[in-house]
């Protein structure tokens, strides 16, 4: 008993000494980036220092989720680039960083006071600092959202951890790096059994090392008791990562957790394509998915995806008008609805037999003006007409902003069945077919916005007319389709005919 009980006091002084050294041995490796504010806090009885990075492209007309993170110093600038590269590949949302500098780590972020480290043991009146004086500072000074992440990393994925089981109200999503649980004889972990059921509705994101430190750190003992006593609706998950440091987990820990917080985030850019059109009852299509998420499941009745729903992998069949909706579920409270789109009972579209009557290429109309979204063309000036037959030639117009246009002709059907027709554009477009508005992509935006549809057309041609604004900065217009036994492909100028004007 003797000899368990002195290896046990070994790996427990092992962990400590990792956790208030092997950090504190960095944390002044790294220039902070962002602004520093000094707030006077009547909870750290004196002043304390903050560092705010912005999101790339900051405006105060959005607002943003905020990350508060502890130990600054070591591991923000890597974390400003993570969420950099996270931003800008739409995985998660942008999100303005706040960093919270501690003098003393052990003593703001431990939740007792132990013989052996003499200062610590102020972790309460640390994460209140957090909640009642920094994210009010920060909420009063910049727009955000009401989604607000606490993170930490070691003594600093205790003090998470902590703020969790104490003050659930202060944030929405904890993201804990290799935390110090043996702390204290598992304080933290005794306390975890009582106040749980007070989690409802929060995220958490344990990321820790496999094998011995897993255990020594006291994860295993935490995560038995989440698996006993987590609410239901505490959206949970630990990963434990081979062959890392405690300190080099932190790269992997943070990207994989910043992931799970941002499912709900991700579940909003989903696509499936046709995203809404015509389906003919008792003549299946296919919806394809538009992206690689294994957990995607969908409905067919307009109720919304859970985790009994069916698994949407490649592709799905549908034969009749229904609501589809796709989404990847959680257990959180959901803030985002499923993406959905509307199949609304069609017909077969019968085609004109082309003849010698028909030329290649579109028609158009040119307008000028200050267009926020498309306007009512009956009520313009005519400025210029003419016609387009390898391309919509946006560059050649008499000007490059503040202008609208309409291209109209014909779509040469080659087959019957159902085709699919997709666009994206800068800025507005609609896309009518048979004088029925098919798509509608009106408003102000980049080119990264598309959309989709899919109608029964019968072999030959059909009226045709797309309606175009430009604002400002770039213009473009980007058709694709897909026609019966075909690939999808960019939508080329040779499926498009129209009559030339009689002189």
């Amino acid at each position: 008993m003797k000899k368990t009980s002195i290896k046990i006091k070994k790996q427990i002084f092992l962990f400590a000494f990792l956790a208030t050294t092997v950090c504190s041995t960095v944390l002044n490796a790294q220039d902070m980036p962002g602004e520093s504010f000094t707030l006077t806090s009547e909870y750290m009885k004196g002043d304390r220092k903050i560092q705010i990075v912005l999101p790339k492209n900051y405006n105060e007309d959005t607002a943003y989720d905020v990350q508060y993170m502890l130990d600054p110093n070591w591991g923000m600038k890597r974390r400003k680039f993570l969420l950099d590269f996270m931003q800008g590949h739409a995985m998660s949302p942008k999100i303005i960083l706040v960093g919270v500098v501690s003098p003393d780590r052990t003593s703001d972020m431990t939740p007792t006071n132990m013989k052996n480290f003499p200062t610590s043991g102020n972790a309460e009146n640390f994460i209140d600092f957090i909640g009642k004086e920094v994210k009010p500072f920060v909420t009063s000074k910049y727009k955000t959202t009401d989604h607000h992440i606490f993170a930490g990393h070691s003594f600093g994925g205790l003090c998470v951890m902590h703020a969790l089981l104490r003050s659930p109200e202060y944030f929405d999503s904890y993201l804990v790096g290799d935390p110090s649980f043996w702390y204290d004889n598992q304080f933290l972990v005794s306390m975890a059994k009582e106040k749980l059921k007070h989690t409802e509705g929060k995220v958490l994101f344990i990321g820790a090392r496999k094998g011995r430190a897993y255990t020594g750190m006291g994860i295993d003992a935490m995560e038995d008791v989440l698996k006993e006593h987590a609410p239901d609706n505490l959206d949970w998950k630990i990963i434990a990562y081979e062959d890392e440091t405690h300190n080099s987990v932190s790269y992997k820990l943070n990207y994989d957790g910043m992931k799970f917080i941002s499912q709900e985030f991700r579940n909003k850019s989903l696509r499936f394509i046709p995203e809404q059109g015509e389906i003919i009852s008792g003549m299946p299509l296919t919806v394809y998915q538009m992206g690689a998420s294994d957990a995607l499941r969908y409905t067919t009745d307009g109720s919304e995806p859970n985790f009994t729903s069916k698994f949407l992998k490649d592709s799905v069949s549908i034969s009749k008008p229904l609501t589809f909706k796709v989404k990847v579920p959680t257990k959180r409270s959901s803030r985002l609805p499923a993406i959905s789109g509307e199949f609304v009972e069609g017909k077969k579209h019968k085609g004109i037999k082309k003849s010698k009557r028909f030329i290649q290429g579109l028609k158009y109309t040119y307008y000028e003006g200050d267009f926020n979204k498309l306007p009512n063309f009956d009520t313009l000036k005519v400025i210029k007409k003419g016609t387009v037959t390898d391309g919509f030639s946006l560059a050649s117009f008499p000007k490059k902003e503040l202008f609208s246009c309409v291209f109209s002709g014909y779509f040469e059907a080659k087959s019957s069945g159902y085709h699919y027709f997709g666009l994206s554009s800068d800025d507005g477009l609609k896309f009518y077919i048979h004088d029925k508005l098919m798509i509608s992509n009106d408003w102000k935006h980049a080119a990264y916005a598309e959309k989709s549809t899919v109608i029964y057309l019968e072999k030959g041609l059909h009226p045709i007319r797309y309606e175009y604004f430009q604002h400002k900065d770039g213009a473009e217009i980007n058709l694709q389709c897909k026609i019966p036994g075909k690939a999808p492909s960019l939508l080329g100028f040779d499926k498009f005919w129209h009559k030339p004007s009689k002189n």
